[in-house]
């Protein structure tokens, strides 16, 4: 179908999915080279929107090797890309986006690049699945990728039409992080071990504080304070938890418990 495809356009006439036939209307016709780079990417792109990507690909690269210095060549690198996201070949696709940015650092869809490589790092995070244990209890390696790649694009490019679904995904995907920090904490208070849970929760706390976790991390927090005996600690967390977080169910529990260690009249 390309060489078909790209033999007509050559010769001057019109065959997208019809053989040669030309159309009778001139402005149909391809007159020079641009014309016909034209119409092989909008040929290629309307495969890549009917889902036909192995086409698509194939017609992007047709372009890019025949038409090499139009301005359809660098767009054609990017719908591959496209094409390899579209197959969800996630990784195969941020090297085709990181080529073009490396080959076109001053284009104008590097930013759309730029956010393909974020958005494919996101779409490579664990998912939850019922039979599967929550994505914060498995590898979080990718996404740690995936927070990189983000924040990265969203301090970038602030201004992006992609900048607020970048900030949200970066969002989520720290929630995530900071769920897992939650969870192994809880992991070592379970087998006794209040010193390493205290040390999860600190890096929590610095890391990943306002993600709606600080309430439970400072209560979990003082706990493992008190079950080393250092009270002046405990004290400070239980009370950060009620200034900052008045309206928390735990604040209610950390006043019981200011009061059970005789915290609320000491300092």
């Amino acid at each position: 179908m390309v060489r078909i495809l790209l033999g007509c356009l050559l010769l001057g006439g019109v065959a997208v999915g019809s053989g040669c036939a030309s159309d009778s209307g001139a402005s149909a016709q391809p007159r020079t080279f641009a014309d016909a780079a034209e119409r092989l990417y909008q040929a290629a792109q309307t495969d890549l929107k009917k889902g036909n990507t192995l086409e698509a690909i194939s017609q992007f690269n047709a372009l890019r090797n025949t038409f090499p210095y139009s301005k359809y060549a660098p767009l054609a690198e990017l719908g591959i890309g496209d094409a390899y996201f579209a197959q969800e070949s996630y990784a195969t696709a941020v090297q085709q986006y990181r080529s073009f940015v490396q080959l076109h650092p001053s284009h104008a869809k590097v930013a759309y690049a730029q956010w393909r490589v974020a958005d494919a790092f996101y779409q490579l995070m664990p998912e939850d699945w019922w039979l599967l244990p929550p994505a914060y209890e498995r590898n979080l390696r990718k996404t740690e990728d995936a927070v990189r790649e983000l924040d990265r694009f969203a301090k970038a490019y602030p201004q992006s039409e992609y900048a607020a679904e970048a900030n949200k995904r970066l969002g989520i995907a720290r929630r995530r992080l900071a769920d897992h920090e939650l969870y192994v904490a809880k992991f070592y208070f379970e087998r006794d071990n209040p010193k390493a849970a205290g040390m999860r929760l600190r890096y929590l706390l610095k890391n990943y504080s306002g993600l709606g976790l600080d309430p439970q991390a400072l209560f979990l927090l003082a706990r493992s304070y008190i079950e080393l005996g250092e009270l002046p600690r405990a004290q400070t967390a239980l009370n950060d938890l009620i200034k900052y977080h008045p309206n928390s169910d735990l604040a209610g529990k950390a006043r019981d418990y200011l009061r059970r260690y005789n915290l609320d009249k000491k300092g």
